[in-house]
């Protein structure tokens, strides 16, 4: 379950790709299915997550490569040289952070000239109508700590020396799978409809079915769950 559309990222032959909050990995999979050479670096502080990305490595190991790395690490320092890499993605990650701007400003130092950075947030009504419906969504430990809205994100981003290119909205089909988690938060995980919705989420994983993939295609621009961007370093 990708937040970003690979396909319509030109990249240099043997690029090298950053993931900041790389999580189980997801992104760094999906960037090795699209690209051919690629050296990959999945970077995130939680070690439970870096210890999935380890078992989805055999999982997607006819995808996998020497040439991929998961460490620990922090996006406030990055353990990397200035103009290293070609792509870094950030996905769900800005919304966590006390000081976010920090953390664009490392990820511009990292980005060579011209690489493409690709960051992700919450979208901001559906994530406005979580923090309604759940106080304890909202106080979760490390959890989301703002909402952004689009166009902030645009102007703070090309702020720090970024071009903008475009956005999208995915996931929307769990919009309303996070509302119903939210509307019986005490009891989220026994609650029918909330077990329901996850069943129906799980199988378009799994399954990939191409009749709800287009239910979610057109719901996408109202509903989705997460607003991705694509800039540029000029």
């Amino acid at each position: 379950m990708l937040t970003f559309d690979f396909r319509k990222i030109n990249l240099p032959s043997e690029p090298k790709v950053l993931d900041v909050g790389c999580g189980e990995g997801r992104h760094i999979f999906g960037c090795l299915h699209e690209f051919q050479n690629i050296f990959c670096i999945g970077l995130d502080q939680d070690i439970p997550s870096l210890s999935k990305c380890k078992e989805g490595r055999e999982f997607f190991k006819e995808l996998d490569s020497k040439a991929t790395v998961f460490m620990q690490g922090s996006v406030y320092k990055l353990p990397f040289e200035n103009n290293s890499f070609d792509l870094v993605i950030c996905s769900e990650v800005l919304e966590h952070l006390e000081d976010y701007h920090a953390a664009i400003d490392e990820i511009y130092r990292v980005l060579k000239p011209g690489g493409k950075f690709l960051p992700s947030v919450p979208s901001f009504w559906p994530e406005k109508i979580c923090w309604s419906l759940s106080a304890a969504y909202q106080n979760m430990p490390g959890g989301h700590v703002r909402i952004f809205k689009k166009n902030q994100m645009i102007s703070e981003i090309t702020d720090h020396g970024f071009n903008y290119e475009r956005f999208e909205r995915f996931h929307g089909l769990h919009s309303a799978y996070w509302w119903l988690r939210c509307l019986f938060w005490k009891n989220q995980d026994s609650n029918f409809l909330v077990k329901i919705y996850k069943k129906i989420l799980e199988y378009q994983i799994l399954q990939n079915p191409s009749w709800l993939n287009f239910i979610e295609r057109l719901i996408n621009p109202l509903f989705g769950k997460s607003i991705a961007f694509y800039f540029q370093k000029k």
